[in-house]
């Protein structure tokens, strides 16, 4: 068996943070009185991209928010509404990675602004947190698993990242990283353990 990485990299959105869109897709009809559609077509036209490569913040899309609803919108409510994307996150995942870290560095890479620290469970499950809006580059770009490397200080082979995008998965691949595709909870603690790190 090869030595078990010297670090994992979690992806939150779809596998640490569960998401749905259409759950914020209603929680924006309900709180901008605007259809279904028109918040669909909202988030659809680059503002979330922007904002995960740290081209936008919360202002411009509370400003895109205003123009849809016909009313002024704080960016604190455009934030709220942002993260009504996300589910309740699944303790006994964030546990899993909290306890990696008695045994190895554990870290998050993922494509979000910042304010998704905010729907955090816990702050003990890492070492690093990698975002996208930080690093001005987002997945499956290879330049953003040369920076994480660089940023970690070690070989890309020694990098174990869990994502539920394989596009995502075969980029990191390519970057001589190990990888694999999040299905669940079982899968990723057979992974682990197939890895040494049970």
């Amino acid at each position: 068996m090869a030595a078990p990485p010297t670090v994992v990299l979690f992806d939150l959105g779809g596998v640490l943070l569960p998401f749905d869109r259409e759950r914020r897709t209603a929680a924006m009809v309900e709180a901008l009185g605007i259809t279904a559609e028109a918040a669909r077509a909202l988030m659809a036209c680059g503002i979330a991209e922007r904002m995960d490569r740290g081209d936008a913040d919360e202002t411009h899309l509370a400003d895109l928010m205003a123009l849809a609803a016909g009313r002024s919108v704080a960016a604190e409510e455009a934030r709220r509404l942002l993260l009504s994307v996300f589910e309740p996150p699944p303790p006994a995942l964030w546990a899993l990675a909290a306890a990696l870290r008695r045994r190895t560095t554990v870290g998050a890479l993922s494509d979000n602004p910042r304010c998704v620290l905010e729907v955090f469970p816990r702050e003990d499950a890492f070492d690093h947190v990698f975002l996208s809006c930080e690093l001005g580059l987002a997945k499956p770009a290879a330049g953003v698993f040369r920076e994480v490397a660089r940023r970690l200080g070690c070989a890309p082979a020694e990098i174990l990242f869990v994502d539920d995008n394989p596009a995502n998965v075969a980029a990191a691949r390519a970057a001589g990283w190990d990888a694999v595709v999040f299905t669940g909870e079982a899968q990723l603690v057979a992974e682990l353990a197939a890895r040494g790190l049970s």
